[in-house]
């Protein structure tokens, strides 16, 4: 089987008052996992947002990471927030509604606009982090195990590698 690298994505954030906005570019993949967390936890913390808006007009492609962070997302928030999902193309509406991740998002399509676009600033995409990645991919399951138990294996995987680690780095410090 042959894996096919998929080139990485940028994302782009902003807050006017109580709208927070992200715009994807290229890729929603793994490499922006970090950034959109942190995105997450900001929103989360903030009083004052009230309405999120995630543009994938320029998203050309989204993996289970990115899609696992959308639910995280939505699970913290939608009953305080609007959850909006912009420009969506009917591929990613299909593969956003074929895993479930639509409860509590709702489709707008029309251009999103900040004010001062000169605002946005690259979210921080440090390196990949095992741990939310298993713990996005364990939401997938939680949100709707029906459609997403595909990834249950890889969940359970991923915490044996975790607690692998784990016990490497306790193996170290006894030493």
């Amino acid at each position: 089987m042959n894996e096919v690298a998929v080139p990485e994505g940028i994302l782009y954030v902003a807050q006017e008052g109580p709208l927070a906005m992200m715009r994807v570019e290229r890729n929603g993949v793994r490499n922006l996992a970090e950034g959109f967390d942190n995105w997450i936890s900001h929103l989360q913390a903030s009083e004052e947002v009230n309405c999120v808006i995630v543009d994938l007009s320029s998203c050309t492609y989204m993996d289970s990471t990115f899609m696992g962070l959308l639910v995280k997302l939505a699970r913290l928030l939608m009953h305080r927030c609007t959850l909006l999902i912009a420009n969506a193309s009917p591929s990613h509406r299909e593969l956003l509604e074929g895993i479930g991740v639509m409860r509590g998002w709702k489709y707008v399509d029309r251009q999103v606009e900040c004010s001062n676009w000169s605002e946005l600033c690259d979210a921080l995409s440090g390196k990949l982090n095992v741990r939310l990645v298993v713990e996005v991919h364990d939401g997938l399951v939680n949100w709707d195990e029906q459609r997403n138990k595909k990834f249950i294996p890889f969940v359970e995987l991923g915490k044996a590698e975790l607690a692998r680690r784990e016990q490497m780095e306790d193996d170290d410090d006894d030493d």
